[in-house]
């Protein structure tokens, strides 16, 4: 895994440490980056103070940019207008509008790589090649449909393991924007594995230096988190990128996708449970909270990779536990029906016994009057 490369430019270190959440701040990097070399800007001081046209440069860096994915352009350029703007550099609404109307920047921000969503066979393959981090991250993603940005944030006091079905909050201050609090649910393999995972993350070493060991539960970047993902995907023999934008097809935000469209609840109560804050009212927030556990309680076997084989297994299961009860009680009643046979058998037994004693003790006469009795009593009895 690469290093990171350290922020050199002052103007820049300082600017991003205004950004609270770190997936803005890299994300703001990545694009400043960006903009100086396809720019040949050395310094950011020097070039503010030398007066830049923002709205020409924008151009300049836009047209480098041709080819690349919408979102992406739309990324680049935001970050670089904020960076005008909070450096009192303006940016000429007017020229903006030309730069939009002209087709320099794109109309509508969309997905242009055409990603697929893995189906439960390709994640158990994906699975096999991946470690017990990589695959408590990927089982919890797929069955609670939380962000990537979330779930690196969460940690341990925030998941409650003894609930049914197993339980996180998701805290406003880790929301996307700030918005979006909920209690969402997770299968009971992604919990197995978290809690296999904790028991060992304090004595795992990075290979940086240090351990996972912390209040975190997935106590890492999100360069590693996908990673970590792309090294199982290739692993696998699924590292398939699109041909237009050079983009994995599964990438680490399908499993999101494979959630929304597999967990087979009420749309309001999906989209609540993946954090879309206009899906988040009180009853979601309080209310309900029995009732949706209880359906995602229902559909959980929708999103878990592995729980589907065990419920194939326990169908197979029910004639045969049927067909065992029924050998049972036959069981049963031949015991009982051997029983009173037994209980015959010891009664004429007894009566030979006796028989025998008889004919020794007495005459012919009183011997045949004594068989005959036992004749009729075995008669009666049968």
């Amino acid at each position: 895994m690469k290093p990171r490369k350290p922020v050199t430019d002052p103007v820049l270190k300082e600017w991003l440490t205004e950004f609270k959440k770190l997936t803005t701040r890299r994300s703001y990097l990545s694009s400043m980056r960006k903009f100086k070399e396809h720019l040949q800007i050395e310094d950011l001081g020097k070039y503010l103070k030398s007066s830049p046209d923002a709205t020409g440069d924008i151009r300049r860096f836009l047209t480098t940019l041709d080819g690349r994915p919408s979102k992406s352009i739309m990324t680049y350029v935001t970050a670089v207008k904020v960076f005008f703007q909070d450096h009192n550099v303006e940016v000429d609404d007017n020229g903006w509008r030309k730069l939009r109307r002209r087709g320099f920047i794109p109309k509508r921000v969309r997905a242009e790589t055409r990603d697929k969503i893995p189906t439960k066979k390709l994640l158990k393959k994906i699975l096999n090649y991946a470690d017990l981090k990589a695959r408590s991250q990927t089982l919890f993603l797929v069955s609670s449909g939380a962000r990537i940005g979330e779930t690196l944030q969460l940690e341990e006091d925030d998941f409650d393991f003894n609930a049914d079905p197993p339980r996180v909050h998701i805290r406003a201050e880790i929301t996307k924007g700030g918005i979006g609090e909920r209690i969402t649910y997770f299968s009971y393999e992604a919990r197995d594995a978290i809690k296999d995972w904790l028991g060992i993350k304090g004595s795992i070493q990075k290979r940086s230096g240090g351990s996972y060991a912390g209040s975190r539960v997935f106590n890492w970047s999100s360069f590693t988190a996908r990673f970590m993902w792309n090294l199982a995907c290739d692993k696998a023999g699924c590292g398939d990128r699109d041909k237009r934008t050079g983009r994995r097809i599964y990438h680490l935000h399908t499993l999101r996708k494979f959630f929304r469209t597999k967990i087979g609840l009420d749309l309001d109560v999906t989209h609540a449970l993946m954090g879309h804050a206009e899906y988040l009212d009180e009853s979601y927030l309080r209310q309900e909270q029995g009732e949706i556990a209880q359906s995602y309680l229902g559909a959980m076997a929708n999103v878990s990779v592995y729980q589907i084989e065990e419920l194939e297994v326990s169908k197979a299961v029910e004639p045969l536990k049927a067909e065992l009860e029924y050998l049972k009680k036959r069981n049963n009643q031949i015991l009982k029906d051997n029983g009173d046979l037994k209980k015959k058998y010891d009664r004429l037994e007894s009566m030979y016994e006796a028989t025998a004693i008889l004919c020794k003790q007495f005459d012919r006469k009183e011997l045949e009057k004594t068989i005959k009795e036992i004749y009729q009593t075995v008669k009666a009895e049968s």
